[in-house]
This record gives structure tokens, sequence and C-alpha cells, in this order.
């Protein structure tokens, strides 16, 4: 048996023109989109193709679209492959389709808890830049020069490529610090609120509080959390590694090494395209496997 890794993408770009056709290929696809959309009682498809620019390859989604997709694209690997992985993991919001495809949530509740959180997270106004070719401490430093209230690493992705979040008011004396510090690129996400940082607490906490009842079960494999880089195994640790996600940066480059550390050279993204695979230093130590290549 082949021993891989399942990595889940969060907020990103997908290719819309391999969905579509997926769609319109499989049944199993056409059927998540339904039962997503009974669940939350309108028609997710017939929205997401309005949402969507289809004169452009690759598409911005909402975190709904992105779960629906992730859990779509499982279905279909279980389905034509059936091959079950080793350890699962998400990137961000990638995390829910993980716990949805380990047994850990079911769908119906991860798509209340994530649509919540994009509603509460549309109110918190804010803004992340990729920050590239800069280290961690000078850009860490450079945070705290706003006041250790204002600006966060959110995310380290690779060793030249950080996400930072914070208020907006401040975004140009961030940009201009960043250069100066020797930045190669700061790049404005396509994303208008804060994440994964204290300025979330009082989300963090209203998602407690509203989803506190929900039923966590036993994960039918590993599962590892990318904030905390460690796998957790009682559903109670996981159900608090999860909401305290949205104030924590995500450690995804640590994930990644983490991975390679215990043996694991296989790499599956349930994605339409190859974005968490490619951003780390180390991918001469496994083989990338591509949904696009297996089913498209």
């Amino acid at each position: 048996m082949i021993k891989f890794a399942m990595i889940f993408p969060g907020h990103g770009f997908q290719n819309f023109k391999i969905i579509k056709k997926l769609h319109k290929k499989y049944t199993i696809i056409q059927k998540t989109f339904s039962k997503a959309s009974e669940y939350l009682n309108c028609n997710l498809w017939k929205k997401f193709l309005k949402n969507t620019y289809q004169k452009n390859k690759y598409q911005y989604f909402s975190q709904i679209e992105i779960l629906i997709i992730s859990i779509s694209l499982y279905k279909l690997w279980k389905k034509k492959i059936g091959i079950y992985p080793y350890i699962m993991t998400g990137h961000s919001l990638g995390q829910y389709s993980a716990l949805v495809c380990s047994n850990v949530l079911t769908f119906s509740d991860a798509l209340k808890i994530v649509y919540y959180r994009q509603k509460l997270m549309k109110k918190k106004i804010g803004i992340m830049y990729a920050v590239i070719g800069l280290k961690e401490k000078i850009i860490t430093e450079i945070c705290q020069n706003f006041g250790n209230k204002n600006f966060f690493i959110a995310c380290i992705n690779s060793h030249d490529q950080i996400i930072i979040t914070g208020k907006k008011k401040y975004s140009k004396k961030i940009i201009f610090q960043c250069k100066k510090n020797g930045a190669k690129h700061v790049i404005k996400l396509p994303i208008k609120n804060i994440s994964h940082c204290p300025l979330m607490k009082e989300i963090k906490e209203k998602m407690f509080s509203k989803f506190s009842k929900i039923n966590f079960h036993q994960p039918k494999n590993f599962i590892m959390d990318s904030t905390l880089v460690k796998i957790l195994y009682k559903p109670q640790d996981i159900k608090h590694a999860l909401f305290n996600q949205i104030c924590k940066p995500v450690y995804w480059e640590h994930t990644i090494n983490f991975l390679i550390s215990k043996k694991i050279k296989y790499f599956l993204e349930m994605n339409t395209g190859n974005f968490l695979t490619k951003l780390s230093n180390n991918k001469k130590k496994y083989h990338a496997l591509y949904i696009k290549k297996i089913f498209y």
C-alpha cells in the first residue's frame, strides 16, 4: 500500500474550466453540489456559475465554494480510485475539508460552520499581502513596529513566501517597510478580510459558542493540524484546534517538512491545481500527485 498524504487548499484559486467539465462528466460531483444546496437552501451550482467570470481560467472562490469543490474531488477520488491516505491535513480552511473526508465532521456540519465563519469574516474588514523574499524574523519585527496589534504574520507558506494580515489603514506603510528591508515583492491578495491572527479572537469565541455541541468523531486516518504542526488523535483536541486556528498562523512550510520527516513521499492535493505542493522548498523530497492529471 502506498503511504501518502492528502492535502486540502484553503482560500485560493481554482481552475474554473476543470471544475465545470468535471461537474458535467461525473454525477458524484453534481450530487455533492446538490446535497450542499439542500443543506444551505440555495442553488449553489447556479450561484457558482453566476459569480464566476468564464473568460478567465483561474478564479478566486469563496470559503463555501472551496469546501464543496474539495469534498467533490475527494468523493470522485474515493469512487474511482478508493485508496485511503495515511494522513490528511489542510491549509487554513482546508482543514474543514480534511475533517469531513476523514469522517471527523459530517458534510452538513462543516457547511454550517464554514457558512457562519464566512459570514463573520466578511465583517472583519482588512487586507492580506504575500511577502516574497524576506525572512520571518524581519517581517515579525516590522509587524511589531506597528504596535503588535495592527499587522501580523498569518501564514508561513515557505521560507521565501510569508502572508501578512492586518488593518487596511497601515497597508502603505507596511509595504514600504517590507520593501525597504529587502522584500522582492509584496503582493496584495484578493481577500478583503483579516485572518489567522489575534484580531480574530471575537470571531473564534462566537464560533465556539454557536457550535460547541457539534459532534466531532474519531478520524479514520491520522489528522494533522497546520497551525500546531502536530498530529491530533482525540476528537476534542481536533475540535479546539479547528476553532482556534482562525486566531493562529498557518505553518505550512513546517507542516510539509514534518510530513517529509515521517517518510511520506507522495502528496495528493485535492485541488484543480498544484498550489500547495508547489509552495514547498523541498519538492525534490516528495512526489506530487494531481487530480487534474487523474480525472481531467
